[in-house]
């Protein structure tokens, strides 16, 4: 496609490539970005694209530096607008990271978490005075990077928030057409937004709380599981929130109860009653303190230790019904990375320092948000978000490489029988030193067990999906691994002849969750499309997934991933955010954010 700025050509190509949704895509322009909308298919699309480009004639000048907003018009050829170039912003995550608890453990502290809300707070009161409505509030919509102003020690203003997706905020009678479903005010349920301006302060005060309430507890507040309300927007629909005392709340969540009482009924206002005000900037000088017994809260008093004594300690073995849970390993600090090659094998982190299960302590410098960990046997592989690539034996530093990035992520998955790196649009195997096969830089998603390995890339509405199989040359290809939307996450999994890729999207406004199960000559034997959410495991082709109401198995019916059976007395020790490890007994390490648990079922 021929993209003019200025009456000027300018050439992009899919290694630019920043994000793709469902209307557009995102690619780094030198310093940069530029969004080029999707052609439309059909009338609609055709209405909304032309409602879009009106909006960017008439977009209001003088907004906060922190709105990425068009800075200029994008044409094709004979002059029809097909998008914008706007502002980079560099070295961002999206808020979605701040609701993963493995992610912002260690990471992003509690302190930190609630001066970036803060900033969030001054910039959409800032909107509002310039009677601009966020409208598609969301937590993919919502960046936050590295301020360029100096942190303080205690982990004050370090970072700084943006907002992207400008074009479709609601603003001089413009609406904003499209709302995602878990942050959309439910009595906008069912609501034709593209029609007439619908969303107000009041609903992106709604998303705000929502936003906040997942980033400090890591659970939407109409998550959990309800024996009656099954899904979250039915809860939300009967403003049953997590609060309640019938909802379960996931094991990997933390218990609101660490909250402190003006802002637990202010959550009760909005998710129950209604309440849209604008958000009380109060409510954010939250005071954190760490407890002794590990909890960290806000409150005056530690809800754990006045509830059940300061010497009550976690049980090694629990039982629930057939389930019996053992407590494999605990840390106060998190696990970073877990395996099974011949036993359990793990990296966590505590204090700041890195230990194996054999207590070997990793003294690498490697450091930031984007760490990517691998265990093959007693060595650990480390990389970073330069893509700075280290082989730890043991103690010992015994080899540095480089490898590419996937946004600011590493390129790197390990096993005991390879160790795939990308050396520009090559994929090696660093033992050998063999180059695999040819991969998009920029844009690869990739992970190896001990005999199959699994990829893909995507640009430009094409998916490319690929097996690796250790001891064989090149990448097998596999067929009819698609999907539409922005990824919001990826993960693969494998036994001896099986992988199980399943991808999370937004799909206009909704997640989706997609799964294949593939066999090791790259056959796609089963998928599905929609279902619960949660990491899966792969036992002789077989499927068993972690989800926030226990572990569920499912099955292949002619070529569709169904479920097959629900493990109810599993779920206080299982969450949809909890990784599986199949054992050779029968059993299953659960790897959670701070400890791993050995289910066995009777």
């Amino acid at each position: 496609m021929d993209v003019y700025l200025s009456g000027k050509r300018v050439k992009v190509s899919d290694s630019d490539l920043l994000g793709e949704g469902g209307e557009a895509r995102v690619y780094r322009l030198g310093g940069a970005a530029l969004k080029l909308f999707h052609p439309p298919t059909d009338a609609l699309g055709k209405r909304l694209l032309d409602q879009k480009l009106l909006k960017l004639a008439n977009f209001p000048k003088g907004l906060p530096a922190a709105v990425m907003s068009p800075t200029e018009l994008a044409t094709d050829k004979s002059g029809r607008v097909i998008g914008y170039q706007m502002p980079l912003v560099a070295g961002a995550e999206d808020f979605g990271r701040l609701a993963q608890r493995k992610w912002r453990l260690g990471v992003l502290p509690n302190a930190g978490l609630t001066s970036v809300f803060q900033e969030l707070h001054s910039l959409v009161e800032q909107l509002h005075l310039a009677n601009v409505v966020v409208g598609d509030f969301n937590d993919g919509n919502v960046l936050f990077g590295p301020s360029p102003r100096p942190s303080p020690p205690s982990g004050g203003r370090g970072r700084q928030v943006f907002l992207i997706d400008a074009d479709s905020m609601q603003f001089g009678g413009y609406p904003c057409p499209v709302g995602h479903e878990r942050f959309l005010d439910p009595k906008l349920y069912g609501v034709d937004l593209s029609s007439a301006p619908r969303f107000d302060d009041g609903t992106d005060w709604y998303a705000f709380s929502v936003l906040l309430f997942q980033s400090l507890l890591s659970v939407h507040p109409f998550g959990g599981t309800h024996p009656k309300l099954a899904t979250l927007l039915r809860r939300a629909e009967a403003r049953h929130s997590l609060m309640k005392s019938d909802v379960v709340v996931p094991r990997l969540a933390v218990p609101p109860k660490v909250l402190p009482d003006d802002l637990l009924h202010w959550f009760l206002a909005v998710f129950e009653k209604d309440a849209r005000q604008t958000f009380p900037a109060s409510l954010l000088q939250l005071s954190w303190t760490q407890c002794t017994c590990g909890v960290e809260h806000a409150r005056a008093v530690c809800p754990e230790c006045r509830a059940l004594g300061p010497l009550v300690t976690r049980q090694v073995l629990r039982s629930n019904g057939r389930c019996t849970a053992r407590t494999a390993f605990e840390t106060n600090g998190r696990v970073l990375h877990a395996a099974m090659q011949g036993g359990l094998r793990y990296l966590a982190e505590e204090n700041g320092t890195l230990r194996r299960e054999d207590g070997t302590i990793i003294p690498t410098t490697l450091s930031g948000s984007h760490l990517r960990f691998g265990i093959a046997g007693a060595v650990t592989w480390i990389a970073d978000g330069e893509g700075h690539v280290e082989k730890w034996q043991g103690d010992r530093l015994v080899e540095r490489a480089q490898t590419g990035l996937r946004q600011l992520w590493p390129v790197l998955a390990t096993s005991t029988t390879a160790t795939y790196r990308q050396e520009q649009a090559w994929l090696i195997e660093q033992q050998s030193g063999a180059r695999v096969g040819q991969v998009l830089e920029g844009q690869t998603w990739l992970w190896t067990g001990e005999r199959l390995g699994l990829g893909f890339y995507r640009a430009g509405g094409l998916t490319v999906a690929f097996l690796t199989r250790i001891g064989k040359s090149g990448l097998k290809q596999l067929d009819g691994i698609t999907w539409k939307g922005r990824i919001i996450d990826a993960d693969a999994v494998f036994d001896a002849k099986h992988a199980l890729l399943t991808v999370v999207c937004d799909d206009g406004g909704k997640d989706v969750v997609h799964r294949w199960l593939i066999d090791d000559s790259g056959t796609v034997l089963a998928r599905c499309t929609g279902g619960v959410a949660g990491h899966g495991a792969v036992l002789a082709g077989r499927v068993v997934l972690a989800t926030d109401g226990g572990l569920v198995a499912m099955k292949n019916d002619s070529g569709v991933l169904i479920e097959a059976m629900q493990f109810p007395d599993t779920q206080p020790f299982v969450s949809a955010g909890d990784e599986l490890l199949p054992n050779a007994d029968g059993s299953l390490f659960v790897v959670g954010a701070r400890d791993i648990t050995q289910l066995t079922l009777t």
